[in-house]
Parts: C-alpha cells; sequence; structure tokens
C-alpha cells in the first residue's frame, strides 16, 4: 500500500522511457538494478513488474526530515510488504547510502536509481560512490532534480546533482532534464 502517487507523477514517464530500454537479460542473467533510497518501494515495485531485473535497495528506512516521525516507524514495513511478491528478485541492505555503497563491486549495474537523501552534500556523494559501481553504457536518473526550489541550496537535490554533472561531464551523456536528471555512463572510471 502507498500513502501517494509521487512516482506516477514525477518518475513513471522516465522510466518507461529509459528503463524499459534497457535489455532484460544479457546471455540468461537478469540485469542488476540498485535503487538507492526507495521510500515505500514505488519505484522498486514498478521495475520488478516492468523489468526482468534483480534489484538491490538502499535505504535506512527512517525516511526523511520532512516526514513525520510516526510515519517513518512504518516504513521498513510498508517497503516489504510491497515488494514481498517478488521474493529473491528484491534484495535490501539496510543503513547508509554512504557505509552500504563502499561494500559493493565496481561495474555491476546496468541501472541506478538515486533518490535517497534530499540533502545536496548526499545527493553528491551518492552520485560519487554510485558511479563506479555503473557499467559502461549504464543509466543512472537522479529524482528531485526540481525538489524544494526557492529553498536554502545545500538542503535541495539540484546542487548535488549540478556538481556531478559538472565534474563527471566528459564520462557520461545526458539523455534528458526534467524534474529527473537522466545520464548515461560513457567508459568505466
Amino acid at each position: 500500500m502507498f500513502t501517494n502517487n509521487w512516482f506516477e507523477i514525477t518518475a513513471k514517464s522516465n522510466f518507461e522511457k529509459y528503463v524499459s530500454s534497457i535489455p532484460t537479460k544479457v546471455v540468461g542473467i537478469n540485469n542488476n538494478f540498485l535503487e538507492i533510497g526507495c521510500y515505500e518501494g514505488q519505484a522498486s515495485v514498478w521495475m520488478m513488474e516492468n523489468t526482468e531485473a534483480d534489484l538491490l535497495v538502499i535505504d535506512t528506512f527512517k525516511g526523511s526530515q520532512e516526514h513525520d516521525p510516526q510515519f517513518e516507524e512504518t516504513l521498513l514495513a510498508r517497503f516489504t510488504d510491497n515488494v514481498k511478491q517478488y521474493g529473491n528478485r528484491v534484495d535490501t541492505l539496510q543503513g547508509t547510502s554512504r557505509e552500504r555503497l563502499k561494500e559493493l563491486e565496481e561495474n555491476v549495474f546496468d541501472f541506478i536509481y538515486v533518490d535517497g537523501s534530499h540533502q545536496a552534500s548526499d545527493v553528491l556523494e551518492d552520485a560519487i560512490l554510485a558511479f563506479p559501481l555503473l557499467k559502461e553504457d549504464g543509466i543512472m536518473i537522479f529524482d528531485d532534480y526540481t525538489w524544494g526550489a526557492g529553498m536554502n541550496p545545500h538542503n535541495i537535490p539540484a546542487t548535488g546533482i549540478n556538481a556531478f554533472l559538472d565534474v563527471y561531464r566528459n564520462k557520461i551523456e545526458i539523455l534528458e532534464i526534467n524534474s529527473q536528471v537522466i545520464i548515461r555512463k560513457l567508459f568505466k572510471v
């Protein structure tokens, strides 16, 4: 059960355009997707229903600073319930992305969805730590690019995303910018 329809509004059309186009299997092996920040699992469920990929999710399951603390108490249970029907196709690493991304092998993921913290420094750190994990020609989508307009630049994702785009410009192709930013990795780093 989902408490709102944010995915339908801000992400679904980009997922249909870019994630659906990722080949479903290579030599009989499912593709690997990584989701940083899953909230209630709307994006996770979409990926399970529309691809044959295996998904690794990293989240603290504590919510963000804009969430009611009582709501956060049920976040892990709600996510788990929403993805349980997909069994071993969804694996969850509970903890901070700062810690968990460092544990993962490079050049493994065909798709990475960055939708964790809204703090600019956290978004930038997630992007830098996740980028080596993405395969050559892999797709990365940053969520919440237009979130928090008018707020302190240090407290919005766009500042961190723009910093990443500036520094990694020669290693990526920007596919589209709207409420999300979609990039393709050009070569291994």
